[in-house]
């Protein structure tokens, strides 16, 4: 696949802001197909989440949530998103339908895992995939993760079982003095 051709690719922090913008992409429900989730319900519900999602993490601080929006110069495409437990970074990305297969999401996993690996505390980002989602675990493969294993029944939803590839990616260790 050759280089993102849409330009100027980039990651914003996710905001309640998004909302608006956000809302049409996410109600393509071609973007479901292997989650355990379904489009959101409205603006006001999608703006709600992200207000949750912005606090960062619990109160108790036993994680961190990092979430971007995904945009272009054409808009907004999807969003990319890391919980962070100790060393280790759970990612996700959500790329709109209609951008698919224009090398968005490896363009904007890539740049996340930039912004994860700068913090300069975290040592493994990890991600499960439905085993039928063929697309993104080429995405992960191609941006140097590896699988580790296949959880078999790994959750329930839409009347179907479903497997995931859990994948895994070492970062190497980050000189103290580039962190961001």
């Amino acid at each position: 696949m050759p280089d993102c051709p849409l330009p100027g690719i980039v990651i914003e922090p996710l905001t309640p802001s998004h909302a608006e913008s956000m809302f049409p992409g996410l109600c393509d429900v071609r973007g479901y197909t292997y989650l355990a989730e379904e489009p959101p319900e409205d603006v006001a519900a999608l703006r709600a989440r992200y207000a949750f999602l912005a606090g960062g993490g619990p109160p108790d601080g036993h994680e961190v949530w990092l979430n971007w929006a995904i945009r272009s110069e054409i808009g907004l495409l999807g969003y990319t998103q890391a919980t962070l437990r100790g060393d280790r970074a759970l990612i996700g990305y959500h790329v709109f339908p209609s951008f698919w297969r224009q090398g968005v999401g490896r363009r904007a996993v890539s740049l996340m895992l930039q912004a994860v690996q700068k913090r300069g505390d975290i040592a493994i980002a990890e991600a499960l995939v439905d085993t039928r989602n063929v697309a993104s675990a080429g995405l992960l493969r191609h941006l140097g993760f590896h699988w580790v294993e296949t959880v078999r029944n790994a959750d329930f939803f839409k009347g179907q079982h479903s497997d995931e590839y859990r994948f895994e990616r070492l970062f190497p260790p980050f000189n103290a003095g580039e962190r961001a």
